[in-house]
């Protein structure tokens, strides 16, 4: 023992080291976070002025109090070729549709009727008649970007101009064309930002792409973020042109950044998204939208509370809204939609955030590869003090460890995949703090219960508290691994998270089974599975497995089974009461289970303590999945913590008091 001392306090020494890191790592971020704090709040310019017609809103008007309520950008998606005629400042139609029209009645333009005369109408290209200035300069602009020069033609240069394009027409009317220029205007004259909505061609170069830009630059400069749409759901240089839009955010990021659309299902991504996120480090911010679709099926307050949510607690920036289209009460619908306004600014406001252009996650201190390496030295180091602590130290397994550690941080840096060699390390050192913190909490399964409630209260406090300072130094070392910009903004993802949450329960009742260190009849593997098992055990071991197969399913952001009315209304109320609502595995399930264990008579706990483990083990493991989702800002999970800890100890507390009033009587 003598001569594995010194080992063991050079393994501490490391991780002490370590966790200094992360814990500066975890300054800066705070730091940063608490700058990054200005929000926009943008309309759907389309979807607005659909329903400011619909009802025949002064669209002026409409924009001014929205604008009064806090809307701080309009979005403005480019003309599609299929909507060109829905404004009256163009008409587009094929040579063949004109061709059929003079078999009824002359054409009254003259050009087209001296070409038709002469046998020049094109058949398979579209016309355009421009009786708008500034829409034919637009087309005589964009044209060019997306068809071959050749085949456009301006056969008018005076008015109503026209345009000849050699193409078919269903190609045609899935081309974009720029926006409008008056919608750039109006939310110039109203003082608002524009969000500009490209469509990806994958023949842009980066000259197409400066162009597409500067075309709305020109007439006004305060674009803030660009957010790109299309049938084919691409951002702009997909597949092949990616580096040439990482050009543009690069050279232009002080002027605008990238929207990157926030989505739970991987099919839904746009593509492309994720490598340009990654080519733009600190460019990008996250946006949040509801489909129509769903807006329809969910309440106004449902929609006001998930974009308050998701800013708050999702590192969203960009509130992006459709119209609500529906009456609230005795409002009228504009009315509805300004006070849907007013209310998301009020409560952004009332949490600190500001209106304004959209900040991303800067890339900043923390996100350093000294400290980010200092860190890593965590996960070994914790691993052979796990080592010494169970009795199995060997030499060659630290060894490895560290080697491992090393080489698999340098591989990732050198192949630039460092983000998923920090993720692997990540992952390792949370189980590990895992079974440390359960293992922390050992002793509480031998402890005497105390003669007096209070004291057992406090006593029972003391274990609860000492195995969540070890699990939080997990999501600590998890916080110093992963806080880069890319991993905030959800660009790169920690992928271990389900296995964080799943782990610890079954890993808490192996170890509590045939740890060694639990007061349990038998250790050895052959007895407790050969064992007989009557029906009640049964019945308890389906409600268990059924238990965690809920628990899986039920983890991340959007679960794959939807919480009952009962569980939303109750989340709500925590919300309302508590600002940062936690999670009902802990404060149920986690604290009360640690805080019973040193509770319970011998016979009790020998009879319940499996139970117990689990339970213990579910909490642990939220502990440390609270920090693991890395696009949460870091104080709204510390606060989570800490609300689930103080309500889950005071129900532990009452279920004390409880135990000792009946169950020992």
């Amino acid at each position: 023992m003598v001569t594995t001392e010194p080992r063991a306090r050079f393994a501490a020494l490391i991780l002490l080291i370590g966790l200094l890191a992360a814990l500066a790592v975890a300054g800066f971020r705070l730091r940063t976070e608490a700058h990054a704090k200005r929000v926009e709040i943008a309309m759907d310019y389309q979807d607005f002025i659909q329903l400011a017609r619909a009802y025949d809103y002064n669209p002026a008007a409409f924009l001014i109090a929205l604008r009064r309520a806090g809307l701080t950008s309009l979005a403005l998606t480019e003309e599609l070729g299929s909507d060109i005629g829905t404004n009256g400042k163009a008409y587009a139609l094929t040579g063949g549709a004109l061709l059929s029209q003079l078999q009824l009645t002359p054409l009254r333009d003259p050009l087209l009727a001296a070409l038709a005369r002469n046998g020049r109408l094109d058949p398979d290209a579209v016309y355009l008649i421009v009786t708008d200035r500034a829409t034919y300069e637009r087309y005589r602009t964009q044209l060019p970007l997306h068809f071959m020069p050749h085949s456009v033609r301006i056969l008018r240069e005076t008015f109503p101009w026209l345009i000849e394009v050699r193409t078919q027409l269903d190609y045609f009317d899935a081309e974009s064309l720029g926006i409008p220029t008056d919608q750039i205007l109006l939310a110039k004259r109203l003082g608002l930002l524009v969000i500009p909505r490209f469509q990806n061609d994958e023949h842009f170069t980066q000259a197409q792409m400066d162009e597409q830009i500067d075309d709305v630059l020109r007439f006004d400069p305060k674009v803030s973020t660009i957010v790109f749409f299309g049938l084919r759901n691409e951002v702009w240089g997909y597949p092949d042109h990616l580096d040439a839009a990482a050009r543009v955010f690069g050279q232009r990021g002080h002027l605008f950044s990238f929207g990157s659309i926030e989505t739970y299902d991987p099919s839904q991504v746009q593509k492309g998204n994720d490598t340009l996120g990654k080519l733009v480090p600190g460019r990008t911010v996250r946006v949040q939208a509801i489909a129509r679709t769903e807006l329809e099926k969910i309440s106004l307050d449902d929609v006001i509370d998930r974009y308050v949510l998701g800013v708050r607690e999702r590192n969203v920036r960009v509130v992006y809204l459709r119209t609500w289209q529906h009456q609230d009460g005795t409002l009228s619908i504009e009315q509805t939609n300004v006070e849907m306004v007013r209310d998301i600014a009020r409560q952004l406001e009332a949490h600190g955030f500001v209106l304004g252009r959209a900040t991303p996650i800067p890339l900043y201190h923390g996100d350093n590869r000294v400290l980010v390496g200092l860190v890593a030295l965590c996960v070994p180091s914790a691993f052979t003090l796990l080592l010494f602590s169970l009795g199995w130290y060997r030499r060659d397994l630290v060894v490895a460890a560290y080697a491992l550690t090393a080489l698999l941080y340098v591989a990732g840096l050198a192949i630039h995949h460092d983000i998923f060699a920090r993720s692997v390390i990540a992952l390792a050192g949370a189980l590990v703090f895992e079974i440390a913190a359960f293992l922390a909490l050992a002793p509480a399964f031998a402890d005497a219960p105390r003669g007096r409630t209070g004291a057992q209260v406090l006593r029972s406090l003391k274990w609860t508290l000492i195995a969540t300072g070890v699990a939080l130094l997990g999501a600590l070392v998890i916080v110093g691994l992963l806080s880069s910009p890319l991993v905030m903004e959800e660009i790169e993802r920690f992928r271990g998270v389900r296995l964080v949450l799943t782990f610890p329960p079954f890993a808490g009742l192996l170890l509590y089974l045939f740890g060694g260190r639990f007061p349990v009849g038998s250790r050895r593997a052959r007895d407790v599975f050969l064992a007989p098992i009557e029906f009640y055990q049964l019945l308890v071991g389906l409600v268990i497995i059924s238990a965690g197969v809920l628990l899986v399913m039920r983890s991340g952001n959007e679960s794959d089974i939807a919480p009952s009315h009962a569980e939303l209304v109750t989340r709500h109320l925590l919300e309302a009461v508590l600002s940062v609502r936690p999670r009902f595995k802990e404060f149920l399930v986690g604290y009360p289970s640690m805080m019973l264990v040193a509770a319970l008579v011998p016979a009790h706990r020998r009879a319940v303590g499996w139970l117990l483990a689990l339970g213990a083990g579910v909490g642990i493991g939220d502990i440390v999945d609270t920090f693991s989702h890395l696009h949460t800002p870091l104080l709204i999970s510390v606060l989570r913590i800490f609300n689930g800890l103080w309500i889950g100890a005071l129900i532990g507390a009452i279920v004390i008091w409880l135990y000792r009033r009946f169950v020992r009587l």
